[in-house]
């Protein structure tokens, strides 16, 4: 193929529409799309254009090809064609011996027509292979296909694995289902009845329709349903989601349709910040992402029919199961699913089955009687099995006197005449007393689980005691530690541990909450000084007699990310139960990380939690404190006007109350704000402001951190001197603070600077290690915004696919993150390497979305950076009157808000768009006042592509040696900053020059020096 030829577009559109049939399971339209387009392929594409074979666009057409035939395969083996395909995918891993999604399709196909062996065979060749030459294990796609076959008991597979051709935008998770029951016992006619229904639905493409498991609490419903689940995988390729909607767990609330939502469109690729509010467009939402996919859903412990009913996708190919203590009698179309007491004989094999007990068979009298004083429930007939288990000397004659003769608690929770409680009490009963104590003391923890730590604070006991009796307790498997130094409690022992603790005094009960509160409070304190970037003022609280080690950055990060939702129980528990301190403060010391992280819709939930608190108590520090917090996330979604005016808010109240410290922060953040909206001069005295107030209080991270923030802007408003001036006593300051995230930030500003200055190996350089501290660091936001920065020095160097691998770094954590500035910034700034490197389609597409978030969130500038680019598109594609109309919108726009660097960049596509449009003075006039702003830029990158406008400018008026004269200082210009782009352009000026005068040799000389440049950077069009 050769480039702009019909058969390369035509090879282009057909993909595209193989793609969109895909994602639409329409395989037919798969199977002819990839036909008609791979009758396109002859050979490697432009072999007859030297230079260009191993450039980009061949690349991306190679890539494009075979993206084509992994959607090909799977239309083969969703259609049941296993024999058809083993011989081209057996080809093409001998052609690409380490492409997983080859190997995982080969390994369906094979099994598909029996051929089971060799695809176990392919498994382990490629399982070697991988070990011996990258050291990984095979990734996802062929795993799912092992598991698959593996699972499937000899019936052929009849697709391939989800994660080996879905898209990375319309992918489902990978399963998520719990882990299933190693040996599981009984419920024989349900699970036949269910499996059997589910399988003809899944077979004949219909409708599955929704399975409502309900029954007692400890009835088993949860291990039916996941038990059900994982026998059912693999007729869900694309994806099997567990939700937990917690009706029934204590102290954790339920669950409501509108959250339960946002975490599904969470799970299946939707950003945060694209979820809508209402709970209806959220439900619109979800049922259009699993649209034709073949997924199954685990809703487990329902509160009822209206929680559920929102969550029900809407097309056929899904398979639903609820569990639930209740009969969801107002769920439309739903197969009811009760669950009983099992069977006696079921029952006796489950307690045989547990109990571990060589040669107890079911029919034991003692077995029979044990099982019927359990009312044949699971829950209690494992637990009392657990406990023979580990007790040789016992009897199952013991269980039956003992259990005769327990009282019970959960009388409500029965069945028949014998109640769970009265297994809990005879587990509880024979504890010592210290086991007792902290298993009724674990009754109290908001969270799902804890660490040894909380249980310690809770204990009022130290670290070793408080792990021994743990395992103790998990030991008579009244706890569990699904992950080590992890503990969790069932729901119904933990209610059964907080029914006990009511019994308690209530000053021990308030001594035990206030020693776990106290416990995360100064973890999170402690961990927060490895990212707070201003100081907060003190406030007095108890300290924690334990805490881990959280003495680096690393143990901090792995701490709060690890306790985040346990902390997060904790603020909504000191709310609920009228300890202000705590629900303040815990969401201060949290903000950071939340910050960083990307969990902004928790945060703001935090924050908010904090201000109704503090406002209920007149804590107007408090009260200041969530109003900045509060903004600043606003500040990140785009949101500027709340944001302003939660700032001013907090301003009013920090000055009230003479705290300096809240001041400076407020005018840290206020300056954001402002740079965002592009109001720079503002934004730099807020910045100069804060700082001010940090030196005087001798505030050594606030004063670094407005030294960087006034920094950032002083470059974005083209004043590069004073920002190179900002940054050593910043860089200083956080060497002595040890503040890795602050020496990103430095490196990250040099690296800007260094861009307009034209040291783009500095900044490359100065991008890479902020790239490594914002890494090592966790902080994804700012990690994000480096590999923007390393991308536009890369694309000055002419690096462009590793300009785009940056601008995709980046565009990826911002889009997970939610951010719509950062994710517009980085379609923008990869539609300027997708220009330069004659990509227009893309790039005019991720111009278009990105000028559609600036607009809405109000951004200026960046709407302003993407006309400039787009205008550029329109002149690069012949649209010269569309280019100057747009370029005059951005410089008007420029003027406005006072923004030198960007005005002359504007200018000078202005200029050359002019000179296409043969208004020729118009042009002289742009490009003159252009270079005039380059002296007070210092700018020689810009200064080079002015001087070669203008020397185009002159060629169109014949004016060869001026012309020529302007090309030359261009290239001058260029080869000292090593800039290919306009070196190419510059000799190519040059050589028209020569070639003008009848000079040919020395045309010819240019010209193939300029080509040379061209070929080597990969661009497709050559002007």
């Amino acid at each position: 193929m050769e480039p702009d030829e019909p058969d390369s577009l035509a090879f282009a559109g057909a993909a595209e529409r193989v793609r969109d049939a895909h994602e639409h399971g329409d395989w037919a339209a798969v199977t002819a799309g990839a036909d008609q387009a791979l009758a396109l392929w002859r050979g490697e594409p432009f072999a007859d254009v030297p230079g260009l074979t191993a450039g980009p666009q061949a690349t991306q057409l190679r890539e494009t090809r075979l993206a084509l035939l992994e959607r090909a395969f799977t239309a083969g083996l969703r259609t049941g064609r296993h024999r058809d395909l083993v011989a081209d995918l057996t080809a093409l891993t001998a052609e690409h011996p380490l492409h997983e999604a080859f190997h995982a399709q080969l390994m369906l196909a094979l099994h598909g027509c029996g051929r089971t062996a060799q695809a176990l065979d392919v498994h382990r060749a490629l399982r070697t292979r991988l070990a011996e030459e990258l050291g990984v294990d095979p990734g996802a796609p062929v795993r799912h296909a092992h598991q698959q076959i593996l699972a499937s008991d000899g019936e052929a597979a009849s697709s391939s694995p989800r994660a080996a051709t879905a898209s990375p935008a319309t992918a489902l998770p990978a399963a998520s289902l719990p882990r299933d029951v190693s040996a599981f016992v009984g419920r024989r006619e349900e699970l036949a009845a269910v499996l059997a229904a589910c399988r003809r639905g899944a077979e004949a493409g219909g409708v599955l329709g929704i399975h409502a498991v309900d029954g007692m609490p400890g009835i088993g419903k949860s291990a039916f349903a996941i038990h059900c689940a994982h026998r059912l995988a693999s007729y869900f390729p694309d994806g099997q989601i567990f939700l937990p909607l917690h009706a029934h767990t204590p102290g954790t609330r339920v669950v409501q349709p509108a959250e339960a939502l946002a975490a599904l469109l969470l799970a299946v690729g939707v950003a945060p910040r694209e979820i809508p509010s209402e709970l209806s467009a959220r439900a619109g939402m979800w049922r259009s992402r699993v649209a034709g996919k073949k997924i199954l859903l685990l809703l487990d412990d329902a509160l009822g029919s209206e929680q559920v009913s929102p969550l029900v996708p809407g097309a056929p190919g899904t398979l639903v199961m609820v569990t639930s203590r209740r009969r969801m009698v107002g769920l439309e179309d739903s197969v009811p699913i009760t669950l009983d007491v099992l069977p006696p004989r079921e029952a006796a094999e489950l307690f045989t089955a547990r109990a571990g007990r060589a040669g107890l068979p079911p029919e034991d009298p003692s077995v029979v009687e044990t099982v019927r004083l359990c009312g044949y429930l699971p829950l209690a007939i494992q637990l009392l099995a657990a406990r023979l288990r580990h007790h040789p000397s016992w009897s199952v004659a013991d269980l039956v006197s003992d259990l005769s003769d327990a009282t019970g608690r959960l009388d409500a929770i029965c069945a028949g005449t014998t109640s769970v409680a009265a297994v809990f009490d005879l587990s509880y009963r024979h504890l010592p007393a210290d086991l007792k104590r902290l298993f009724r003391r674990l009754g109290l923890h908001p969270g799902d689980d804890l660490d040894t730590y909380a249980a310690a604070a809770l204990d009022d006991t130290d670290l070793a005691t408080a792990r021994r009796r743990l395992e103790v307790l998990e030991d008579h498997h009244l706890i569990d530690e699904p992950v080590r130094g992890r503990y969790r409690m069932h729901d119904l022992l933990r209610e059964h541990a907080r029914d006990l603790a009511g019994a308690d005094r209530p000053e021990e009960r308030v001594a035990a909450l206030d020693r776990l509160l106290d416990y995360y409070l100064a973890g999170s304190t402690a961990a927060n000084r490895h990212f707070a970037r201003h100081s907060q003022p003190a406030t007095s609280h108890a300290p924690s007699a334990i805490s881990p080690d959280l003495s680096t950055p690393e143990r901090a990060t792995a701490w709060l990310l690890t306790e985040r939702t346990n902390l997060h129980a904790a603020v909504e528990l000191a709310a609920a139960q009228n300890r202000p301190l705590h629900a303040v403060r815990l969401p201060s010391a949290l903000h950071e990380i939340l910050r960083g992280q990307g969990h902004w819709e928790q945060a703001e939930t935090l924050h908010q939690i904090a201000l109704d608190t503090a406002i209920v108590t007149g804590d107007r520090l408090g009260q200041a404190d969530a109003l900045v917090y509060l903004a600043k996330l606003r500040d990140l979604r785009g949101h500027l006007e709340p944001a302003t005016e939660l700032l001013r808010q907090a301003m009013t109240l920090y000055r009230t109350l003479g705290e300096r410290l809240g001041e400076a922060y407020t005018l840290f953040c206020l300056g954001d704000v402002q740079q965002s909206e592009g109001r720079y001069e503002d934004a730099i005295d807020s910045c100069r402001a804060s700082l001010a107030i940090y030196q005087e209080a001798g505030d050594l991270p606030g004063q670094a951190n407005a030294l960087v923030r006034l920094a950032f802007v002083q470059q974005l408003a083209g004043q590069t001197d004073q920002a190179t001036e900002s940054l050593p006593p910043a860089l200083d300051l956080f060497r002595t603070l040890g503040d890795r995230v602050g020496l990103g930030n430095v490196h990250f500003n040099l690296g800007l600077i260094g861009e307009k200055t034209g040291r783009y190996e500095d900044a490359a350089r100065n991008h890479d290690a902020s790239i490594s501290q914002f890494r090592a660091m966790g902080n994804r936001f700012c990690q994000a915004n480096a590999h923007q920065g390393l991308g536009l020095a890369q694309e000055a160097m002419g690096r462009y696919e590793e300009a785009v691998e940056n601008h995709r770094a980046a565009l990826e954590i911002l889009r997970a993150m939610g951010n719509p500035i950062g994710h517009a910034n980085s379609l923008a700034l990869l539609a300027r390497v997708q220009l330069v490197t004659g990509q227009h389609e893309v790039a005019a597409e991720n111009l278009r979305a990105a000028l559609e978030m600036f607009r809405t969130a109000g951004i200026r500038r960046g709407e302003l950076d993407a006309l400039v680019t787009l205008g550029s598109l329109q002149h690069e594609t012949g649209r010269h009157a569309q280019a100057v109309e747009l370029l005059q919108q951005a410089l008007t726009g420029f003027r406005a808000i006072g923004v030198p660097a960007a005005e002359a960049r504007a200018l000078v596509h202005l200029g050359d768009a002019q000179r296409a449009t043969g208004e020729l003075d118009a042009a002289a006039e742009s490009l003159s006042q252009a270079l005039a702003q380059c002296g007070d830029l210092q700018d020689p990158g810009l200064e080079a592509e002015v001087l070669n406008a203008l020397g185009r400018l002159l060629a169109k008026r014949a004016r060869w040696v001026d012309a020529r004269d302007h090309h030359a200082r261009a290239l001058a210009i260029a080869r000292a900053i090593s800039y290919p782009l306009q070196e190419a352009r510059a000799l190519e000026g040059i050589a028209n020059g020569y070639g003008q005068e009848g000079y040919a040799r020395e045309y010819e000389t240019y010209l193939h020096q300029a080509l040379d440049i061209v070929q080597r950077l990969g661009r497709f069009q050559v002007q």
